[in-house]
């Protein structure tokens, strides 16, 4: 039973963890590396707090009781020494993360259960840097940690059903809806998440559609919150090359992220927080390109057939269910249907033929998925 967390990382990802945790009733100890690190993102928390108290959602009470259950520090021996769960929200740096996971394993009390916020690294990799991998699990959120509900469970090679079912019940606890996904590159949310971006960018480069009408598309037809290019330059653009590279070094050439991509992120042009990305922010907004006269139907299908595809093999290679995957893009992505219930809304068929035409034309990166037969 878990009554006592201890997160490692005061960041964004940390601060949200660690909030979210001890409004739901846990003890929780945040630390990092440096006091202003800590003090920082015990402010975030205070924020969080203040504007759920004016917002009415927070009585003053629990806002007091909140901020009692938490304990910051920067001694990592001391934040997990009485831990149940100690739950890593560093940067994604696999050789940093097992150095500190090698210090929590030594210090951390034997039943505890250790767990990594990571978004793309391997979870079983990861747990070599301890002597409890049946104890060691992936718990990726998603940011911001407070507003947003799902948690994808990562689970690893030697991950045991007692450690699923404590980091399930802890999750439930703190208001998030679970999924379950074998370890396996970008889980569920990345992996089919990064095909959808793969795909409008190739569409671009090869002249098929401007970016205002391929976000136009998918805003207007396929009724998604965002359209790939704002998405992007919303989330950061050297966050999805990231997430893309990683999927591209795992599972090889069929994610090499685009030119156009590398070339952005190369110049530093990431998005919004650089006021550039694939579209301009503030004084030199650029003009839009003249439409290609694309339809938008099509771009809709061009662009989630590939991702439906991917979703098919997370099911045929048994790293997540229909069930856990439509819940996951839902939550996780925003996304107004899941993969399987588009393929509902497509027809079985159409999407087949789809995947064919594209097979025929582009080669093997768009192989027909067992489950489609």
């Amino acid at each position: 039973m878990v009554n006592k967390i201890a997160v490692i990382g005061a960041g964004l990802m940390g601060a949200g963890i660690a909030y979210v945790s001890a409004w739901n009733g846990f003890n929780v100890s945040i630390v990092d590396t440096k006091q202003e690190f800590v003090d920082k993102g015990m402010e975030r928390i205070r924020t969080d707090v203040m504007t759920g108290i004016d917002k009415g959602k927070i009585s003053m009470g629990d806002a007091e009781g909140l901020m009692s259950r938490l304990k910051p520090t920067v001694n990592l021996e001391d934040a997990v020494k009485d831990a149940d769960l100690v739950i890593e929200a560093i940067f994604e740096n696999m050789d940093v993360k097992k150095e500190i996971f090698a210090k929590i394993d030594a210090a951390a009390p034997s039943h505890a259960i250790l767990a990594t916020n990571t978004s793309s690294l391997s979870i079983d990799e990861l747990a070599t840097a301890t002597k409890r991998p049946d104890k060691f699990i992936g718990m990726h959120y998603f940011s911001p940690v407070p507003a947003m509900k799902l948690l994808e469970l990562v689970i690893g090679e030697k991950t045991s059903d007692e450690t699923i079912a404590a980091v399930e019940t802890v999750g439930k606890t703190q208001g998030k809806t679970t999924v379950r996904a074998k370890n396996s590159p970008g889980f569920i949310v990345n992996r089919i998440l990064n095909p959808a971006l793969l795909e409008a960018i190739r569409m671009y480069e090869r002249g098929e559609a401007t970016k205002e009408e391929i976000d136009t598309a998918m805003v207007s037809i396929g009724k998604a919150p965002a359209g790939p290019f704002s998405l992007g330059d919303f989330v950061g653009l050297d966050i999805a090359f990231n997430a893309m590279s990683t999927l591209y070094r795992e599972i090889g050439d069929c994610f090499k992220p685009p030119d156009t991509l590398k070339n952005l992120v190369d110049a530093g042009h990431i998005g919004m927080k650089s006021k550039k990305g694939f579209y301009s922010y503030g004084a030199d907004e650029t003009e839009p390109e003249p439409p290609k006269g694309a339809d938008p139907q099509w771009i809709v299908e061009r662009i989630n057939i590939p991702a439906i595809r991917e979703a098919m093999i997370l099911v045929d290679d048994n790293i997540a269910n229909e069930e856990d995957i439509n819940m996951a893009m839902k939550l996780g992505a925003s996304w107004p249907m899941g993969p399987f219930e588009m393929l509902k809304h497509f027809g079985v068929d159409k999407v087949r033929d789809f995947i064919k035409k594209l097979q025929e034309e582009f080669g093997d990166c768009y192989s027909m998925p067992k489950y489609l037969g």
